[in-house]
């Protein structure tokens, strides 16, 4: 029982969540760092559940309804992957990033299939859409930049 009980406090201090896991050159990202990253991770990891389930109908339009499938589960796995490598950023920063790198290629992907969607069907608003769905990629876009960044300054190997 004190072995679990050690290895749960190793973790917990080795989390993004812990006192001192943001350095003072981090603080002003610390509320993204700590919540905004892990709650986006959340978000798309329910997305592509919800989409694996209910189905994607631009993805289901563009491409077919197995790939919308197989799509959707990858999201959700990407997802829980990054919010695994947010968690322990210093331990885990390959897993989040390569996670992260896949979730930008995917929602790219997306956004293409709402575009083409919506212009093949000659509506504009839809292919409108598109354009909302890109700016998803904004935030694990900047993320990817931040862990090269942190990487370096602190010696992340």
């Amino acid at each position: 029982m004190r072995r679990l009980v050690g290895g749960v406090r190793r973790a917990a201090r080795a989390s993004i969540w812990a006192r001192d896991s943001v350095s003072a050159k981090d603080a002003r990202v610390a509320g993204l760092l700590r919540y905004g990253l892990p709650a986006f991770d959340v978000f798309v990891i329910t997305f592509g559940l919800l989409g694996f389930l209910g189905g994607i109908p631009a993805l289901r339009a563009t491409f077919s309804d197995g790939y919308a499938e197989v799509w959707a589960l990858v999201l959700a796995n990407t997802g829980l992957l990054a919010l695994i490598g947010v968690a322990f950023p210093a331990i885990l920063w390959r897993l989040e990033f390569t996670a992260k790198a896949f979730m930008v290629g995917l929602i790219v992907v997306y956004a293409g299939a709402v575009f083409i969607a919506g212009a093949t069907n000659g509506d504009i608003g839809r292919a409108a859409v598109g354009g909302a769905i890109l700016a998803m990629a904004v935030l694990p876009s900047w993320r990817l930049n931040d862990i090269a960044r942190d990487r370096r300054v602190n010696g992340w190997l």
